[in-house]
């Protein structure tokens, strides 16, 4: 009776995770998420489609890739901060739902933007966990994205241009929020280091 060697390249079924495949195919999908972006946007019909789900997809594909290193630490450290992504995640989704929807231009609330601004210490705070135990994260930096967006958008959105509001909130979180949950963070691990 013959018996087969399993292939070195198959995965066993018990490390299958859907970070893994996300890994592998992080450049087809940012391929593919750039085509729909600049495809789309040439469809006038589809601009009003694209900017609902950007606006409210960006939030959600940010802290998703700023929790994801931390898969690999300690259960508890890993389910804190999956935790804290999630509520992040429906916090910022909150903020956005009406100008996405409702085409609504208003401030988060008080009580909002003081959760939005607690979050981002604690981004800080998991960053500098995930530092002590040996991950090189950029958690800050992704968080920073989608809390910022949260601020931005809902302020400067128009109905009238829904895609190129979503557009111009991205820009703005990348470089604002992006750029000091870098720094932030940076700075932060190295003084927890220190």
């Amino acid at each position: 009776m013959r018996t087969t060697e399993p292939s070195p390249t198959a995965l066993p079924l018990h490390d299958f995770r859907m970070f893994d495949v996300l890994a592998r195919f992080r450049l087809p999908l940012l391929l593919l998420s750039l085509l729909f972006v600049i495809g789309g946007s040439r469809f006038e019909a589809l601009r009003p489609f694209e900017g609902e789900v950007i606006g409210l997809g960006l939030p959600i594909v940010t802290v998703c890739a700023g929790v994801a290193p931390f898969r690999d630490a300690h259960s508890g450290l890993r389910n804190g901060v999956f935790a804290f992504g999630a509520g992040v995640v429906l916090l910022v989704e909150a903020a956005c739902y009406r100008a996405v929807f409702e085409g609504e231009v208003a401030s988060p609330s008080g009580l909002v933007l003081a959760l939005l601004a607690l979050s981002a210490i604690g981004s800080l705070l998991f960053e500098v966990a995930g530092a002590r135990r040996g991950l090189r994260t950029r958690l800050s930096a992704w968080l920073g994205i989608a809390l910022v967006f949260a601020v931005f958008f809902p302020r400067h959105v128009s109905a009238q241009n829904l895609f190129g509001s979503v557009f111009a909130a991205f820009i703005v979180s990348l470089l604002v929020g992006g750029g000091s949950g870098l720094f932030g963070g940076e700075m932060a691990v190295r003084a927890a280091r220190g």
